[in-house]
């Protein structure tokens, strides 16, 4: 099995490691380190080449990046109070201001026009050598510094996105609105598969697909998520799914499903499958799951082409309401998450502490809502695959929904064991607390196990799950 690994890095961790990288430079090839900057901004940080390019053809890479031979400071600086003229805008100025407010006066301002900055020759059009960042420090601001810092962070990342075989690593930007976080992917195995095992969590919490940048989608493939993504954007035209149903017990309440669970309960008592309809008290996870096609309806009502491309729409939305209903189902159990992280322990801690208690450790509760979002993680995207399997491979299909319907009976049972167990320790049940914790890590861990098998049996096209894996 490969053995893969990943940490996530700040914007501190990445600059240690450009530095690293500039230091390592600088000694090998006997130059100092803003010239070694200079040539990692040339090569896009891709070391291998530049190494090979230098050492084939010295002169030609400082000639390619403006680099001279002598290594002297540049030219051009003047003694405190002598008066400068600017070579672009042709204004006269004092040296004793900063040459970045100077040059507001013409409004040329270089490290604000973002990452070219990183790039920079002299204006004059008789010589043409590169602006190192030892001239940078020398006349831009502390704010100027930062920038030209950050724009050194961005190109690093942005030309490590690719795993490189020479270390097997990759850097890459956590795709979460406003995070700044990167994880740097290290692949311990001579060779990969692109479709499995690139799952990772980052600081902020947001668990994607390190390969594509979409969120953790396994047991699908990275090309099935491209292509249901399009199918998705096609049909958003179409697709209009209801945020409330009437009950199909006593046909006049309308039911809001606002619940982690498809468990609906009407205030008339009767329970009903939110997907499906159906009465929960026989509910056939299976049956909820699987796609059937109503033939009898269409028979001579439609032209041949009108029926397949309404077929196609309707199972289409069978499984993209399943789909929307879990992506729903997992957002409402992390926001449960939170406000048991943040309210709730504290809450259940003071109970105790009423009843003369010690408190102990909850992880265990977070732990299963944890995992209850993770299951429907899950269950989503296997939707995704049901949808593209091949409707000719049944004996496959009747397997993959009878066991999907599994992962449901054994996610529902979790559900309620978790919220049980808070109910059960709000009533103070103190002699129970001990039985309610064993019940619940229990439940966890079976329920943990059992998507894990899933997880696996599908990635591997149900080759393994004839002989019921799944089993904890």
């Amino acid at each position: 099995m490969e053995m893969t690994s990943y940490r996530v890095l700040n914007k501190d961790d990445i600059h240690k490691n450009l530095e690293d990288d500039i230091t390592r430079l600088s000694c090998v090839l006997c130059v100092p380190r803003p010239a070694a900057v200079i040539l990692l901004h040339n090569y896009s940080w891709h070391v291998d080449k530049l190494l090979r390019a230098w050492f084939d053809d010295e002169d030609g890479v400082r000639e390619y990046v403006g680099l001279s031979k002598n290594n002297r400071p540049p030219k051009g600086f003047r003694r405190p109070g002598e008066v400068l003229v600017c070579g672009i805008c042709f204004r006269s100025y004092d040296f004793d201001i900063r040459f970045e407010s100077t040059v507001g006066f013409c409004g040329h301002r270089a490290i604000d026009d973002g990452p070219a900055c990183l790039f920079l020759r002299c204006p004059d059009r008789y010589c043409g050598a590169v602006i190192g960042q030892d001239m940078v420090d020398l006349v831009v601001s502390d704010e100027g510094k930062m920038k030209y810092k950050e724009f050194s962070i961005r190109s690093y990342v942005e030309n490590n996105k690719e795993i490189k075989w020479e270390n097997n690593r990759g850097i890459k930007w956590c795709p979460a609105l406003g995070c700044e976080y990167a994880v740097e992917y290290d692949l311990k195995s001579e060779s990969y598969d692109v479709s499995e095992r690139f799952d990772v969590t980052c600081d902020c919490s947001f668990s994607f697909c390190w390969n594509c940048l979409e969120e953790s989608h396994r047991p699908v493939k990275c090309e099935t998520v491209a292509k249901w993504v399009l199918e998705n954007s096609s049909q958003s035209g179409n697709t209009i799914l209801s945020v409330s149903k009437l009950c199909p017990g006593c046909r006049e309440k309308t039911i809001e499903n606002n619940k982690v669970t498809m468990h609906m309960t009407c205030q008339c008592k009767h329970e009903f499958c939110w997907i499906c309809l159906g009465p929960y008290k026989d509910h056939d996870y299976a049956a909820c799951n699987s796609y059937r096609e109503n033939v009898e309806q269409e028979i001579g009502v439609e032209e041949r082409v009108t029926k397949r491309a309404k077929r196609c729409y309707r199972r289409y939305f069978h499984y993209y309401e399943r789909w929307v209903a879990n992506h729903k189902s997992k957002e409402k159990a992390l926001a449960y998450l939170n406000e048991i992280k943040t309210k709730k322990l504290g809450q259940l801690r003071e109970l105790l502490e009423h009843f003369g208690l010690k408190a102990p450790e909850f992880g265990f509760l977070a732990e299963a809502w944890e995992q209850i979002a993770e299951c429907r993680r899950v269950l989503k995207w296997s939707y995704v695959y049901g949808y593209y399997m091949p409707e000719e491979a049944s004996s496959k299909t009747k397997l993959f929904e009878y066991l999907q319907g599994e992962a449901e009976v054994a996610l529902e049972r979790l559900h309620d064991c978790a919220e049980n167990t808070i109910k059960r320790y709000s009533k103070g049940l103190e002699h129970e607390f001990d039985a309610i914790r064993t019940e619940l890590v229990d439940r966890t861990r079976s329920t943990r196990i059992f998507f894990a098998n899933f997880v696996n049996g599908v990635s591997n096209g149900l080759a393994e799950a004839e002989g019921n894996p799944l089993e904890a």
